[in-house]
């Protein structure tokens, strides 16, 4: 989440840091205005000031996770590298598992449910933009910079693998046998996810 520069800003961004905690755990139908009141430390009233329903907050969340998304994809630029582009794209996505563990956690959720609380121009805007990536990619393999794929199963693949390390954060952390993962147990995630995916793709990692 962006830092808040204003009182109001400071307290809805304590709201929302609440709420994805419990949206995480339980889901939209599983939370209720006066948990995420009582998580935020305020009175019930008080949080109907900022938000009027838990759907609002629910909406704002996946909203500025959206934001995130799509600008991860800037990495993806016609005018870069491939490896490079593909190395910081995938260490971007990473680093964001790192920061947000729980707002990663709220938006596979909400894909899973079926990105009902994204409006159908913003479903179709994230579609378009991955078409446009997607285009990026063509246009690297036509080059002849990248092996030739699928590049649509090429962004599933980087998905799944970035996205693991927030929603499996305790998997990882029980199989490496540490009780939290720090800056060096990321990186070595960069390194292995994106020199297997630039091997895959014919390019040097």
């Amino acid at each position: 989440m962006a830092r808040a520069s204003n009182p109001r800003d400071q307290k809805e961004a304590q709201i929302l840091r609440a709420a994805e905690k419990l949206l995480a755990a339980r889901g939209l139908h599983g939370t209720r205005m006066e948990d995420i009141a009582r998580a935020a430390k305020l009175p019930r009233p008080n949080l109907y000031y900022y938000f009027s329903s838990k759907r609002q907050i629910y909406r704002r969340i996946i909203t500025q996770l959206r934001t995130e998304w799509v600008r991860a994809f800037e990495q993806i630029a016609p005018d870069r590298e491939p490896a490079e582009a593909i190395r910081d794209y995938i260490r971007v996505k990473i680093e964001y598992s790192k920061r947000h563990p729980v707002a990663s956690k709220v938006f596979a959720k909400e894909v899973i449910r079926g990105s009902d609380m994204l409006t159908r121009e913003e479903n179709e805007s994230i579609r378009s933009l991955t078409e446009e990536k997607c285009a990026v990619l063509r246009q690297w393999m036509d080059e002849g910079k990248m092996d030739r794929m699928d590049p649509r199963h090429f962004f599933f693949l980087v998905w799944g693998a970035t996205q693991y390390y927030a929603d499996f954060e305790q998997q990882i952390r029980s199989i490496l046998g540490v009780r939290r993962l720090t800056a060096v147990h990321f990186e070595d995630g960069v390194d292995t996810v994106a020199g297997i995916v630039l091997k895959g793709c014919g390019l040097k990692p």
